[in-house]
């Protein structure tokens, strides 16, 4: 799977520019983000809110068709409660919120038609997600030993994984020849827990609270999905 990351930010790359028919759409959106939670008898989903920004570089192929290579920054922020009461760890109190930083980089495949000055299209492919940070804020409470105000850094700490591949698509209209309005859905492939950094505490509960050893034991999986609604502006 990770090679198939390398294989999306080399093609955009690549494509980027070769055009002299291509358009740029720059814009910003919400964006819903579910981290959704999957080992033995534990199935659950914690949803965050967010904000992204950016720009697309639209290459047309045909009359209706054309790829479309982007860069955006995203943010999103919800409450990590259920995300970190995972485990089944007794005097544990956990209070806190899940801030999380990306680079996507997305190469969609457009079909577009186009009624009454305006243009309707289709779009699906993949984004290449890029962690530049996760952390958890908050307090931790256990076995009598008390923080507040804590941060915990699930990169730095090994948890989660840093990159992931997400697949998706969506709709849209360009109305005019300025405004562009999107609505899209993306899954994420690979597995959020860095398992590989874990195996080692597979047979204890991790100190930081968020009790990856058992996880890891239950063969638990965290993907990350997203649903987004954005405007763009047509250079």
């Amino acid at each position: 799977m990770k090679k198939a990351l390398s294989i999306v930010l080399a093609a955009g790359l690549l494509l980027a520019g070769t055009n002299a028919f291509a358009q740029i759409s720059v814009g910003a959106g919400y964006s819903n983000v579910t981290q959704r939670i999957k080992a033995s008898g534990l199935n659950k989903d914690v949803t965050m809110h967010g904000l992204y920004a950016g720009m697309d570089y639209n290459i047309p192929i045909s009359e209706n068709i054309s790829i479309a290579p982007g860069l955006y920054y995203e943010f999103s922020n919800g409450s990590a409660d259920r995300l970190l009461n995972i485990g089944s760890v007794s005097s544990l109190l956990l209070k806190g919120r899940l801030e999380e930083h990306y680079i996507d980089i997305p190469f969609k495949f457009m079909f577009s038609v186009p009624y009454q000055g305006n243009k309707f299209f289709a779009f699906a492919g993949p984004t290449a997600s890029i962690g530049v940070s996760s952390k958890i804020k908050g307090d931790v409470k256990l076995l009598g030993f008390e923080l507040k105000g804590d941060v915990l850094d699930m990169y730095d700490k090994n948890i989660f994984e840093g990159m992931d591949l997400m697949l998706g698509g969506g709709i849209g209209a360009d109305i005019g020849k300025m405004l562009r309005v999107t609505l899209g859905y993306n899954v994420g492939m690979f597995n959020r827990l860095d398992l590989d950094n874990n195996k080692a505490e597979s047979t204890s509960e991790s100190g930081s609270g968020f009790n990856v050893g058992q996880l890891v034991r239950d063969n638990a999986t965290i993907n990350r999905q997203q649903f987004y609604v954005g405007v763009a502006v047509l250079f």
